[in-house]
């Protein structure tokens, strides 16, 4: 087996008394795309800043590309500017778009402002060289920060959220990009809330809940047909009437198990999406617990939830639960 670009062992976290990390092992393969899932505050940016060495571990052992990284030898000086990340809300100069692009190349003592340009052309701002860059929106600035990591050319790639804050129009030129990397043998991991994203762009999807980093399958994958009532879409899978949000006709979906509410009696709430039934299995994985839930169609419905939140819930085999969830949890996927 060839050996991994990254290698975690025993890797924690701490801010004061709360882990927000805990990793035993993790290894990331090199040249590829990873996508990480899961919920807001799960630990994925601070993972991708561990990653980026720009945040030492609480405790823990880190290689790269062999090597031991410590943050006092020189070592993690190289394996740093090998490394690029590219933040969420990104930092932007009060400068042209151009000089913006081109920071990262001048801090490496290279003066090219082709290389500048070329990386502005591929994710669709050529023309925006010359303006002020602080005049942009925030997905043209996410998108100049992504031209800033190409214009550099390293051999790794972290985005955190890369299309997050991006006009839908515009998230294609992002995947493209993420994709010609993977395919010039470029290390790519990025974190994601889109499942179907995650799936459609990596080799490998990994789930942080709590600190905790686990394979992460496609869950939830539901067969049927699309219809149009009152100007809504609602999708069918063997008589589960399921609200979603597409002006397209699926046929298969896949509702994310970290987005469905289980709850012992129905919920009353924004979300318009209810199925019940009974439990058929329970799962502990790391941090979290899947419950498998039979609610009369083919396939069963998984929810992932916490440790803390099955315990107050006082969920047990075979107890009758209501499963609830809205149409932004539903990714529709083209198979």
């Amino acid at each position: 087996m060839p050996e991994p670009l990254y290698g975690l062992r025993d890797v924690t976290l701490e801010y004061g008394s709360r882990r927000v990390l805990d990793i035993a092992t993790l290894d990331f393969a090199r040249g590829g795309v990873t996508a990480l899932v899961g919920p807001n505050g799960a630990g994925k940016s601070t993972l991708l800043r561990i990653l980026a060495f720009l945040l030492p571990p609480t405790r823990g052992t880190i290689t790269f590309d062999g090597a031991r990284i410590d943050n006092r030898d020189t070592a993690f000086g190289a394996a740093r500017r090998r490394v690029t990340l590219v933040a969420q809300s990104p930092f932007i100069f009060h400068r042209s778009v151009r000089a913006n692009v081109a920071y990262g190349l001048r801090a490496r003592g290279v003066r090219n402002d082709e290389r500048a340009m070329a990386a502005l052309a591929a994710v669709g701002l050529g023309d925006f060289a010359d303006l002020p860059a602080w005049k942009l929106s925030g997905g043209e600035a996410q998108r100049v920060a992504v031209a800033r990591a190409l214009a550099i050319d390293p051999p790794v790639y972290l985005f955190d959220e890369p299309t997050a804050n991006v006009d839908r129009e515009h998230v294609a030129i992002i995947e493209t990009v993420i994709a010609q990397l993977a395919a010039a043998g470029k290390t790519v991991i990025l974190t994601t809330h889109d499942l179907d994203q995650a799936h459609r762009l990596s080799d490998t999807v990994l789930s942080v809940v709590a600190g905790h980093v686990t394979a992460a399958p496609l869950l939830n994958v539901l067969r049927g047909v699309t219809t149009r009532h009152n100007g809504e879409s609602y999708f069918d899978s063997d008589g589960l009437h399921i609200e979603i949000a597409t002006d397209t006709a699926p046929q298969v979906i896949a509702i994310d198990p970290e987005d469905i509410l289980i709850s012992r009696e129905p919920l009353h709430s924004s979300a318009r999406n209810h199925a019940a039934g009974a439990i058929l299995k329970v799962e502990r994985d790391g941090a979290s617990v899947l419950v498998t839930v039979d609610c009369g169609i083919a396939t069963p419905m998984i929810a992932r939830i916490t440790q803390h939140s099955y315990t107050d819930l006082g969920l047990n085999l075979g107890m009758r639960v209501w499963l609830t969830f809205k149409s932004s949890a539903i990714h529709i996927l083209d198979m």
